[in-house]
């Protein structure tokens, strides 16, 4: 096959969602030359003209090019969204042309005509999936992953049952006397959603858990947390909700936020979506925000980030991963938790970072072939070790 002929097939491969991670690189390499313009022009211009493929293209070949763009242009771009199929035939046209515009430079690292790799041993490490241990009041302790629908038990003043992959509290005596507790625990691999008591909603990303009263007292309503916990309020007045952690406290009226408590960077975060939430550490220093902003606690001290992207905030919630403008160990962070897995980096931390979104869903293999435009090799290891390498 001719060169010329051999790229302008690679590129209609790359339209119809048929190209793979090698051939996105040696299409993407072939952009370098300068002699490339004119074919790249003409096979833009009759893509352009040309039905829609029937099939949108994999999110990791997604996410590679959009890495591969934004490591070349060395910034984030100023709004990244996860783009709708019917227009990514147009998106993918627009980064190639930008690619030939700026002149592709791999990255901007200090090894740029290295080519990304991922040599993973032969099983993959699937996504994660629902699930979650409940313990109740006694200690015993009930796996939720595969419960059916159905009653699970009764605890003071509630009859707990699962209903399509959700715990349900439903409250059958307002009168139940002694105040028990349940926990919902995530381990890493596990994401879960319940519903309390008075109707709030909950939703518990990977490896974080939650403690609260079968029935809640009449005066004030209070759950204790660790990990990234979501939340959806039930509105009342009279009763007010308050989330403790080992952080600091959040009182709320009726309002949906998220909280992360995780110690990757010893902060405690606060995002507010909307009403209103005061949030207080221990010494009693306090912010009430407004939809938008997040308060961060470290230790003892507080301060208000305004105008916060509250789409990346709480994408872990809506099934997706957002990387706008993550370092490498945040992202990292990510996965570990999700795919339950070991990040090692095998020669230091490579200083980069990563643009764009992609499911939740896809497997471990799936999500590195995305990750790679921007830089970084992976090696996957005994099933759970993810070798990290510049």
């Amino acid at each position: 096959m001719e060169p010329t002929n051999r790229y302008a097939y690679l590129y209609r491969k790359l339209m119809d969602n048929d190209c793979s991670p090698s051939e996105v690189d040696e299409l993407l390499l072939w952009l370098t030359t300068g002699d490339a313009e004119p074919q790249v022009a003409d096979m833009i211009m009759e893509e352009l003209d040309a039905p829609l493929p029937n099939n949108e293209l994999d999110e990791a070949t997604k996410l590679r090019l959009e890495a591969r763009l934004n490591a070349i242009l060395g910034h984030a771009p100023s709004k990244v969204s996860r783009i709708r199929p019917v227009y990514w035939r147009l998106a993918a046209a627009a980064v190639i042309t930008l690619l030939i515009s700026v002149g592709l430079l791999y990255y901007n690292s200090s090894n740029p005509s290295s080519s990304p790799t991922i040599t993973t041993a032969e099983n993959d490490v699937q996504a994660g999936s629902t699930g979650a241990i409940l313990t109740l009041s006694n200690q015993q302790q009930i796996v939720l992953d595969s419960a059916g629908n159905g009653v699970i038990t009764s605890q003071n003043g509630s009859v707990v049952s699962m209903n399509s992959g959700q715990l349900l509290y439903t409250p059958v005596d307002a009168q139940a006397g002694e105040v028990v507790y349940n926990t919902i625990t995530t381990p890493k691999g596990k994401q879960f959603s319940l519903v309390l008591p008075d109707g709030t909603k909950v939703w518990l990303n990977a490896a974080s858990r939650i403690t609260y009263p079968t029935s809640f007292q009449k005066t004030y309503r209070q759950v204790d947390v660790s990990g990234e916990v979501y939340f959806e309020v039930a509105q009342n007045s009279q009763q007010p909700f308050k989330v403790q952690s080992s952080d600091g406290l959040i009182e709320v009226l009726g309002t949906a936020f998220n909280v992360n408590t995780f110690k990757d960077d010893g902060i405690m975060r606060t995002t507010l979506v909307n009403g209103a939430v005061k949030v207080s550490t221990a010494t009693k220093e306090s912010i009430v925000l407004k939809p938008g902003q997040q308060a961060a606690i470290n230790r003892s001290n507080i301060r208000l980030v305004e105008q916060v992207n509250i789409d990346k905030v709480v994408a872990w919630k809506n099934g997706y991963f957002n990387f706008n403008g993550l370092s490498l160990p945040e992202a990292m962070q990510q996965l570990a938790r999700w795919y339950d897995i070991e990040v090692v980096y095998e020669k230091g931390i490579p200083n980069i970072q990563f643009y764009g979104e992609i499911s939740r869903d896809v497997s471990l293999k799936g999500l590195l072939q995305g990750l790679e435009g921007a830089g970084v090799h992976f090696r996957i290891e005994n099933g759970k070790k993810l070798i990290v390498y510049p």
